[in-house]
This record gives C-alpha cells, sequence and structure tokens, in this order.
C-alpha cells in the first residue's frame, strides 16, 4: 500500500472526495444549524468552524515533493475521519 502514499492521483481523489463531503456536510447544517463538536484533527478547533478551503489549498499535490506528497495524503486522509 505505501506506493500509493503521495501520489497525485490519489491526493486528487481525496481532495474531490472531501468537497463532496463538505457540500454534504453544508446541506445538512443548512437544516439544523452546525453541529458544535471538537474537530478530531484539529481538538482545539469545532469541527464546523475548520477552513475547508484553506486546508485543501495547503495540502495539495507538489511535483518533486515526495516527503511533503506524503504528509499532504495523511493529512487528507486524516480530514476524511473528521469530516
Amino acid at each position: 500500500m505505501t506506493q500509493f502514499l503521495g501520489r497525485q492521483d490519489c491526493i486528487e481523489s481525496l481532495r474531490k472526495d472531501l468537497v463532496d463531503l463538505q457540500g454534504a456536510i453544508l446541506d445538512v447544517f443548512s437544516r439544523t444549524g452546525p453541529v458544535r463538536f471538537s474537530s478530531w484533527k484539529f481538538p482545539d478547533k469545532l469541527s464546523c468552524n475548520l477552513d475547508m478551503v484553506a486546508l485543501l489549498d495547503q495540502y495539495d499535490f507538489v511535483d518533486g515533493e515526495d516527503a511533503f506528497n506524503q504528509h499532504s495524503h495523511i493529512v487528507l486522509l486524516e480530514l476524511v475521519i473528521d469530516r
């Protein structure tokens, strides 16, 4: 499985999944209001207050940066869990 860690297609897929999840969350929030629970990934913040656009900008694929791409891959997986 480690051969997939940090690959561009995997990172792009995770980013699309996070966008889809965030859209579903915002749809629910529009009917119920925000759910105020601590973020799993960032326990010092409420999950409803995470700036997903900024996080997706920060953790994107960078050509030639294998260590950073592996880190981004893991962070994006953790954000899927957090959502």
